[in-house]
C-alpha cells in the first residue's frame, strides 16, 4: 500500500466555497453535540499552511486563521496520516503545554481529512477537562471527517460519466439505497447543491430541534 501524502486544495468558486463552509459548520456543530467537546475546529491545507474553515463551541481560533501545520497534534496527524489523541495536555510531550493552559484545553483529538490518498485537512475536537474523550468520540470524529472528505472531494473532483459518490457516504446521507451517478453535464456547483441538500436533510434529522434551522 502506497504512503499517503498531504496535498493543498485548489481554489474553487465563491459559490462552491460558501456551500462547502456551510456543510463544515453543520458537521462541526454535530461533533460538538455528539462528543461533548467544548470546542471544534475544521481546517484545510491552503497556501503552505492549514486554514481554519469552521468552528463550533468556545472559540479557540477564528475562521480564516492559520493553524500550525508543522507542530503539535495537527502536525503529527498530517505527517503520520493518523489520528492523534491526547487525554491530558499536562502530561503529553506532543503538545505545547503552556499554549494549552492559555487556551484552557486539557483533551484533544485531531483526525486527518483525506481526499483519495492525500491529507487535505484536519478535524479537531477539544475539551477543558482531562480524559474527556472515549473511543466512541474518536470514532464519531472519524465518521464526521469522512463526511468532510466526501464534500471536499466532490467540490474539487473533475466530474465524469463514471463519477459516483462514495457508497458509504451515500448510505449515511441518502434515503435511497442506490448511489447517485453523475455525468459530465454537471458542474461542481450543480453537484454541490444536490449533495449539500442531502447533508442538510440528514443533519436536520439528527440535530436537536432548536438547531434544525441551520440545516434546512
Amino acid at each position: 500500500m502506497s504512503a499517503r501524502a498531504d496535498s493543498e486544495l485548489p481554489h474553487v468558486s465563491p459559490v462552491a466555497t460558501d456551500k462547502l463552509d456551510r456543510i463544515f459548520d453543520i458537521l462541526a456543530e454535530r461533533a460538538l453535540h455528539e462528543t461533548g467537546a467544548t470546542s471544534v475546529a475544521i481546517g484545510l491545507l491552503r497556501d503552505g499552511g492549514v486554514t481554519c474553515r469552521a468552528v463550533a463551541g468556545l472559540p479557540l481560533t477564528e475562521i480564516g486563521d492559520p493553524i500550525h501545520r508543522k507542530t503539535g497534534l495537527t502536525g503529527l496527524a498530517i505527517r503520520r496520516q493518523m489520528s492523534q489523541w491526547c487525554s491530558d495536555t499536562e502530561s503529553d510531550a506532543r503538545v505545547d503545554k503552556e499554549a494549552c493552559r492559555q487556551l484552557g484545553v486539557r483533551s484533544i483529538i485531531v483526525v486527518p481529512v483525506f481526499v483519495q490518498d492525500d491529507v487535505v485537512g484536519v478535524f479537531a475536537i477539544f475539551s477543558g477537562n482531562s480524559n474527556a474523550f472515549s473511543l466512541a468520540d474518536l470514532n464519531t470524529t472519524k465518521k464526521l471527517s469522512h463526511w468532510v472528505s466526501a464534500a471536499v472531494e466532490h467540490v474539487i473532483v473533475k466530474t465524469s460519466p463514471a463519477a459516483i459518490a462514495p457508497a458509504s457516504v451515500d448510505r449515511e446521507l441518502s434515503d435511497e439505497p442506490t448511489p447517485i451517478i453523475f455525468n459530465s453535464a454537471f458542474t461542481q456547483e450543480s453537484w454541490l447543491r444536490i449533495y449539500a441538500g442531502k447533508i442538510w436533510r440528514a443533519m436536520a434529522r439528527m440535530l436537536p430541534r432548536g438547531q434544525r434551522g441551520r440545516a434546512s
